[in-house]
């Protein structure tokens, strides 16, 4: 039924509840086309075939080193309909140099959040790529294992397995390798359901994915796609950081590619964004279209600019307002100049406006959002903030301690008249193309820190100047100010404001900076108890499969408790005994690095 001597039917197995009788292995990866992109010997821009034996499952791997940028190749599979696809990725094989300098010393972040490992990988019937990373297995030897990892479930018949080098898709992935080992296929039913009442979740992206920006119509799917079979509702795309724009904008400065040029984050963003729209593409309108076919809704993100440290310039754009205009900054008590642009001057407020309504105005989207928990002070001790101050309290508030709240009300007019003026502009952008436009915005984790930066999340809230709410961790606020994570018991006064009032709260839910020991899942369960409306979740989707497994299901409220059944099947660990012939337990020397 299967043909030629690269499928494999698996006889029953007792050790292992997932693997069993009715699952196929593809183990000699040699059978994949065009031949002349493998070699049995190290050839530069070529996989190299490595004949491997395990106790569980022997055959040929092929292998991408980093620096190596070899074709595309294509693995037949079996008609064998809708199947689990599981991937085996030999991880523990020889690291390059760089990992080494990376690795964090003992007593830090695991290890395991670093990896050199990275596949691309997608259908023949499938028009943009996908990739998966291996997930560590701390205490076991290196050399002696493969990591299995569950891709997706989909249709195989007619099929072929396309697998591409990392470097062969961005620069940055150059140093990476790709090690891949097996095909596992488990033929199943039906794939699994994802009903509208769990689609809860919403994925913030910053516009900057390891340096590059998204460069073709298949790097966008490959971004969004993956979330159609998820609880993900809602996306938040970056678009804009001040007026340096990641779309063709009329109205601020388009990405340019300064940063490629002399080494400065974000590299390479401006040239990918160019090669765009050389060919005419237009990147956030097809983020549009991808992230609607995939159910999903889409808000145009914008995100404060300051300067980098060193060498003192962000440069998106040189005719950004912020580095023209340096008389719009925040200034400090002494009034030196403190590098954001200040929402108490007129033109800056204008300026956001302008850039969301041409958003509004030629995009398909449903909101506008703001990632205001960075680029921080928004109203500093500007002159028109030391104006209206002298005005209303007749005194210099300069020499006023941190948590003078007459000092809060006065920074918060002038937020509160940019929210203002905003959702006037966008309710009037509304009734021109029939379609309301939402605004959201990430705020600080406690009420006490958002009325510090003048956001007065009360007058929000009671006007209806925001629709959703997302209580976030406050990395850089003033430690005086108390505790800076976000945690259930802070988010529960953004639920009491908001009862009732059609505005949604949906904190930041992340266990990346907790300290309260609670798993993702626990944390999730925590929020809802409390009775937010949805959770902002990274994805993670650059993190190993297992942690995204559980993730995309955190909008399943009621099976909170599978967490850990939901992660462990997303991988698993495979032994390998020798490699090329060669022994690999450690009494060989091998592993030792000779």
């Amino acid at each position: 039924m299967l043909g030629g001597s690269a499928f494999q039917r698996r006889g029953p197995r007792v050790t292992d509840e997932d693997v069993g009788m009715n699952d196929y292995i593809i183990s000699d990866l040699s059978v994949a086309a065009p031949s002349e992109a493998l070699a049995d010997q190290p050839v530069r821009d070529r996989w190299l075939i490595l004949p491997y034996e395990g106790p569980e499952v022997s055959g040929k791997m092929i292998w991408c080193p980093a620096r190596n940028r070899p074709p595309d190749v294509s693995v037949p599979l079996p008609s064998l309909g809708l199947c689990r696809i599981h991937i085996g990725l030999y991880s523990s094989a020889t690291v390059p140099y760089w990992f080494n300098l990376l690795r964090p010393p003992k007593g830090s972040t695991a290890a395991s959040t670093i990896t050199c490992n990275r596949l691309h990988l997608r259908l023949s019937n499938e028009d943009w790529f996908d990739f998966i990373v291996p997930n560590d297995f701390p205490g076991e030897p290196r050399f002696t294992h493969i990591c299995e990892v569950l891709w997706k479930t989909a249709d195989v018949s007619g099929q072929s397995l396309v697998l591409a080098a990392p470097g062969s898709k961005k620069e940055v992935f150059m140093e990476l390798s790709a090690l891949v080992a097996f095909v596992r296929l488990v033929p199943v039913e039906k794939k699994e359901a994802w009903p509208r009442e769990t689609k809860r979740l919403i994925e913030y992206f910053d516009g900057v994915f390891w340096g590059h920006y998204v460069d073709s119509r298949a790097d966008i799917k490959s971004h969004i796609a993956p979330l159609q079979e998820s609880d993900y509702d809602t996306i938040l795309w970056c678009t804009n950081r001040e007026d340096t724009c990641y779309y063709p904008t009329k109205v601020g400065n388009r990405l340019s590619d300064i940063g490629a040029r002399i080494g400065v984050y974000p590299y390479w963003a401006g040239q990918n964004m160019g090669q765009m729209l050389e060919r005419g593409e237009d990147p956030l309108r097809i983020v549009c279209d991808i992230a609607h076919e995939s159910g999903l809704k889409v808000f145009a993100s914008y995100r404060r600019m300051t300067c980098r440290m060193p060498p003192f310039v962000f440069p998106l754009h040189p005719n950004a307002l912020m580095m023209k205009r340096r008389d719009l900054w925040c200034a400090d008590e002494q009034g030196k100049p403190v590098p954001h642009l200040s929402l108490a001057y007129p033109e800056v407020r204008q300026m956001m406006i302008a850039l969301f309504v041409e958003q509004a105005q030629n995009y398909d989207i449903e909101g506008v959002h703001m990632f205001f928990t960075r680029g921080m002070p928004f109203v500093f001790f500007e002159k028109p903030f030391m104006d209206a101050f002298q005005k209303e309290y007749g005194m210099d508030p300069k020499s006023l301690p941190l948590e003078d709240a007459r000092v809060w009300k006065i920074r918060s007019r002038f937020f509160l008249q940019f929210l203002r003026d905003l959702r006037a502009a966008l309710n009037e952008a509304g009734k021109k193309r029939g379609k309301a436009v939402q605004i959201a915005m990430h705020v600080f984790n406690n009420l006490k820190i958002c009325n510090f930066y003048g956001m007065d999340i009360e007058a929000m809230i009671r006007e209806r100047l925001v629709d959703i709410l997302l209580p976030a961790h406050c990395h850089f606020a003033p430690r005086e100010l108390g505790e800076w994570r976000c945690a259930p018991e802070f988010v529960a006064e953004f639920v009491r404001l908001a009862k009732s009032t059609g505005v949604r709260i949906c904190p930041e839910c992340d266990t990346q900076y907790s300290e309260n020991g609670m798993s993702i899942a626990e944390l999730t369960a925590a929020y809802y108890k409390i009775g937010v409306d949805g959770l902002d979740v990274p994805a993670r989707m650059d993190s190993p499969k297992r942690e995204f497994s559980v993730r995309r299901r955190l909008g399943h409220f009621d099976e909170l408790h599978r967490a850990d059944e939901w992660r462990k099947g997303a991988s698993r660990l495979v032994r390998v005994n020798t490699v090329a012939g060669l022994r690999l337990d450690m009494q060989c020397g091998i592993p030792t690095c000779g």
